[in-house]
């Protein structure tokens, strides 16, 4: 497993995100609109990486993609809960993936958010959960 976790470029505003997303492309679009806000964000390729950031860090949210290869975003979230009990996760999806949505669901996930992103919903989620 290759660990390609990338530390943020500002850190304006108090605590970490993470971004967990296959797709280069939407990794770092969501980055690049965080960072412009001034949020620590960290990244992950995949579950694995992510419960690996897990572990060495706490994080005040996690946007994680819902189908990726390996292990899914919702068996990461589970083994992510196990590790950090409290932390704010947003599954993302691109797809009409409802079992895998419901499932997310029944993890007590704040919200699931649908590729494109809407930029103002996400700093919406970003705020609300910074206020926990």
């Amino acid at each position: 497993m290759t660990n390609n976790l990338c530390e943020p470029k500002a850190v304006n505003k108090t605590g970490k995100i993470l971004v967990v997303d296959d797709m280069p492309g939407m990794r770092l679009t969501l980055v690049e609109i965080l960072e412009d806000e001034g949020y620590n964000v960290i990244v992950a390729e995949d579950g694995y990486q992510a419960i690996a950031a897990a572990r060495e860090n706490h994080f005040d949210i996690i946007f994680m993609d819902i189908k990726m290869p390996g292990i899914n975003g919702v068996q990461a979230l589970r083994e992510i809960k196990r590790l950090d009990p409290g932390v704010a996760v947003v599954m993302m999806t691109a797809y009409s993936v409802e079992e895998l949505i419901d499932e997310a669901r029944s993890e007590n996930i704040l919200d699931v958010i649908y590729k494109p992103f809407d930029i103002e919903k996400i700093l919406a989620l970003v705020k609300a959960s910074a206020g926990k």
